[in-house]
């Protein structure tokens, strides 16, 4: 039977029971080196923390805040494809296969991460085997909820993706500019204010002022 819960709160309880107690006490543990080079950054809403096809330079872990995963695909458009939470590494699958970022990801309300140099990381793996295990788990973990959650796709409706997009996000309300929102939704300027006054119309969202919200069903 599918899991209704949605990944959101899933994923933050995952993240919130072992996830970030687990990280918090590998980083106390650490080098002094490995400390040393860790960084906090603050990513505002709308702004790219990673970009596709630039160099993996560097392994994130998010601490506040949510994110989107999006792809460029062949045809030049943008996928939507999942997102990323509290807890959750960014980049140290690139790290590891010393690749290029595969993906854009982008904040969805302002956020705070830390920031490790790619070589670091890779130098902390290698000595501490207890992250390894612990990025095993975070990705076998996703792959499980994964396998129970409808996830945003191209070949579904823009309108449901936007509808799913804001059922996981905290507030269930996305202010991002036009442009980016028809991106991310993989379609046009032009449709997307299509689906938009659609959606309102149906009584489905709220716009107000740049911000769109979902309107909970009675």
């Amino acid at each position: 039977m599918q899991n209704t819960t949605p990944f959101r709160e899933l994923w933050l309880k995952f993240s919130e029971e072992e996830l970030l107690p687990e990280a918090d006490g590998l980083l106390r543990d650490a080098p002094d080196v490995v400390r040393n080079s860790v960084t906090t950054l603050h990513i505002y809403n709308g702004q790219n923390l990673i970009c596709q096809g630039d160099p993996a330079q560097a392994v994130y872990i998010i601490l506040d805040g949510e994110f989107i995963v999006n792809k460029q695909a062949e045809n030049g458009k943008q996928v939507g494809l999942t997102f990323c939470y509290r807890g959750e590494f960014l980049g140290e699958m690139e790290a590891i296969c010393r690749q290029a970022y595969r993906y854009d990801v982008i904040a969805l309300s302002d956020c705070r991460v830390l920031r490790m140099p790619a070589v670091t990381f890779l130098s902390w793996l290698s000595q501490d085997h207890r992250l390894s295990l612990l990025l095993n788990r975070q990705l076998a973990k996703r792959c499980l909820i994964n396998g129970e959650q409808r996830l945003m796709n191209a070949v579904d409706s823009v309108e449901n993706n936007l509808l799913y997009m804001l059922t996981q996000i905290s507030g269930h309300q996305i202010h991002l500019p036009r442009d980016m929102l028809a991106s991310i939704l993989g379609t046009s300027r032009r449709h997307t204010d299509k689906v938009l006054l659609r959606l309102k119309t149906q009584g489905k969202i709220t716009l107000s002022e740049g911000v769109i919200g979902l309107v909970k069903p009675d």
